[in-house]
């Protein structure tokens, strides 16, 4: 196998300009993060492909990139893992190939040989982005995986293309000149992160998952080349035959063979499709680990690990109890019997900001970037590769907010008077003094009641992190103007109708149907590559650490979307089909713990330690100096927090980061290099 790696490259349709290869070369140097162990060149008269290298199996020459077949015709470079490689490569060789390493790359260029594109891309079982340039054909394909786990972004300039796994490496060519798009950042303060296809500049585009993109001098075309489909053996239908041909099978040889029900079935399918996607994933020539965050998830995933042997597992927190996993994740390593080793967050990780807001390139906004950095850089002392819960949430139901509207549902039904009454009991209450109390949930009800009202879905109520009137409050005349009649709850909305409609649930005027498959499919599209994948890439690859996660395998997520809602989430506890699969896996503090996830004191922060700083970034904006945002826009988010009429810490942060981000990328020359910590 390559590696988790970073690669960049240009196709010009006239012929590449005599410095544009030495270009590429320039522009890798900005992706050495994501490979530092080597670098590759390649090009001929129209492409030119860069390469950086994070070795972790065959270690040798043989694995570096750009890769070549046997006559030079075809050249590849290629982010990521493909798991089921060696099995593909016997198939290749039966059928006459010749393999010169022992990387899935090859399978790639051999299997695009045999099966071209469109029986390749189906055969593929892991995380990837690769760019293939076929020289014949003088054709260009660039592809991501399912989910979206590795990036890839791209940008048409004249009669060129020019691609890369990170944005800052377009710019670093010289030939790709960052600009501002405002729907990208009008979406990132709704959601957090920038839906695909945009990317928070003008004019670069992210590859979408589960898409190719074919290049030739007539254009380039989006090809979809993956849509979820359900795992038909795990439907009713399918179990009942099951079970009648056991039975009659039994008669036949005179014994009565013993039926397993429904949810008994699904459960031994999802542990053995769990099972074998961890195993799947444990080659490497380098020490490997997991990330134990004191969870269901990644604790299975550790147990299904120990299962082959030794394992190194890693977990980190802050010193307040109530940011704090590390006594669940240290209770399941020592039931697992792994080598556990933790970290304690420094108090003011919060300086790193500067550092993180440039390897996420984008405008992203999910503090939880912080911890997830900071452990990538520990980890990395000890393993090149980990396993992580990452998808666990999403395949299984594990989150509250699929509990919270089926709350709703109930919620909406009730009398006006009633409600009223306990909003008033509750939902008037200081929005600084609780984080989990039923003012909280009263007042997340309320929202979700209003936004139904405005004919959107209620579920977004849940996932924006601001209104669309306190975004367009932020605004200065023009960028208001600009944006008149952009509503980032469309995308959102959008995915949920479809969804809903892939499920065969009617979605006409003043239907939002909120079932958990509906909201676990939505997520799959949405929050999952959006926010999570691209938080996690980024993080780990900032310090060229492998994160590979297993709840996101092919084979297990069709398996996980045909669970009926009556098994997924049956009643108020999330991951019930997890739960039991881990009761004698886990400790049983581990199984009864809240969900927690990855949190940050920001309200705190943003009170004490970071007052200061936070003060002198708004004090000097970009933002507003550009005309981009009113003055002082951010001073009654800022007082309500201050003064404890709200809890704005989330709002504050994604505002702070906007400004680095803007100043990095687009208040001059972008920044080249990794810029230092906040003093």
């Amino acid at each position: 196998m390559p590696s988790m790696c970073g690669f960049v490259g240009m196709v010009r349709w006239s012929g590449l300009a005599p410095d544009e290869a030495g270009r590429m070369a320039g522009a890798n140097r900005s992706l050495a993060h994501r490979g530092p162990d080597s670098a590759g060149l390649w090009h001929d008269a129209h492409c030119a492909l860069a390469f950086s290298r994070l070795k972790v199996i065959d270690l040798s020459p043989a694995g570096d990139q750009p890769m070549a077949n046997e006559d030079g015709s075809l050249q590849v470079v290629f982010n990521g893992e493909i798991y089921n490689f060696r099995a593909l490569r016997d198939d290749l060789q039966k059928a006459g190939h010749t393999f010169r390493s022992k990387t899935d790359t090859e399978v790639l260029l051999h299997g695009y040989e045999q099966w071209g594109l469109d029986g390749l891309l189906p055969k593929l079982r892991g995380m990837f982005a690769f760019a293939l340039w076929d020289a014949a054909r003088r054709r260009l394909v660039l592809a991501r995986d399912p989910l979206g786990v590795k990036p890839l972004y791209f940008a048409e300039r004249d009669d060129a293309l020019l691609f890369a796994s990170e944005p800052k490496a377009l710019f670093a060519s010289g030939l790709v000149k960052p600009e501002l798009d405002p729907v990208a950042v009008h979406e990132a303060l709704t959601y957090r992160y920038v839906p695909a296809p945009r990317s928070g500049f003008k004019d670069v585009e992210k590859l979408p998952p589960g898409n190719a993109a074919i290049a030739e001098r007539g254009g380039l075309v989006y090809r979809p080349w993956w849509r979820l489909a359900i795992d038909e053996t795990a439907t009713a239908e399918h179990h009942r035959a099951r079970n009648r041909a056991f039975y009659d099978d039994g008669l036949a040889k005179g014994v009565m063979p013993r039926m397993q029900d429904y949810r008994e079935y699904l459960e031994g399918r999802c542990l053995e499709a769990l099972q074998d996607s961890v195993h799947s994933r444990l080659i490497a020539d380098v020490p490997l680990g997991a990330w134990l965050s004191g969870g269901i998830d990644s604790g299975l995933v550790a147990s299904f690990m120990r299962e082959r042997g030794d394992v190194n597992s890693f977990a980190a927190g802050f010193a307040q109890p109530e940011w704090d996993e590390r006594d669940l994740a240290r209770a399941s390593a020592k039931r697992l019997g792994t080598r556990h080793t933790e970290f304690e967050l420094p108090a003011d990780v919060f300086k790193l900001l500067p550092q993180i807001v440039w390897h996420c390139d984008e405008p992203f906004f999910d503090s939880s970037c912080l911890p997830t950095f900071v452990l990538s850089r520990e980890t990395k002392k000890h393993v090149t590769v980990a396993l992580s819960g990452d998808g666990g949430d999403e395949a299984f139901a594990g989150y509250e907010r699929y509990v919270g509207m089926q709350q709703y549902a109930r919620w909406r039904k009730w009398p006006g008077f009633l409600r009223s009454a306990i909003v008033a009991l509750f939902g008037g209450r200081n929005g600084a003094h609780s984080r989990q109390g039923w003012d909280r949930i009263v007042r997340w009800l309320e929202r979700c009641r209003a936004m139904e009202g405005q004919g959107f879905h209620p579920y977004i109520a849940a996932m924006d992190l601001f209104s669309q009137e306190q975004i367009r409050a932020l605004y200065a005349d023009g960028l208001a103007e600009e944006l008149d009649g952009v509503d980032a709850r469309e995308y959102l909305g959008g995915a949920l109708r479809r969804s809903a409609q892939e499920a065969g649930l009617e979605t006409g005027a003043g239907l939002f149907p909120a079932t958990p498959t509906v909201l676990q499919r939505t997520d799959w599209a949405t929050y999952l590559p959006g926010d999570v994948l691209h938080k996690v890439d980024r993080m780990s690859m900032a310090h060229g650490l492998e994160v590979r996660s297993p709840f996101l395998d092919c084979a297990l997520i069709p398996l996980a979307a045909a669970l009926p809602d009556a098994v997924k989430l049956p009643g108020r506890v999330t991951k019930p089909v997890l739960r039991r699969m881990a009761r004698h896996r886990l400790p049983p503090a581990v199984l009864k713990a809240r969900k927690r996830g990855f949190g940050v004191p920001l309200d705190d922060w943003f009170r004490g330690p970071l007052q200061k700083t936070a003060q002198e970034v708004f004090a000097q904006s970009r933002l507003v100096s550009s005309k981009l945002f009113q003055p002082r826009y951010w001073e009654s988010l800022w007082n309500e927090h201050q003064d404890r009429r709200a809890q704005h810490g989330e709002r504050l942060y994604a505002l702070l980061a906007l400004e680095l981000w803007y100043a990095q990328f687009l208040s001059g020359a972008p920044v080249a290099e990794c810029p230092s910590p906040l003093s």
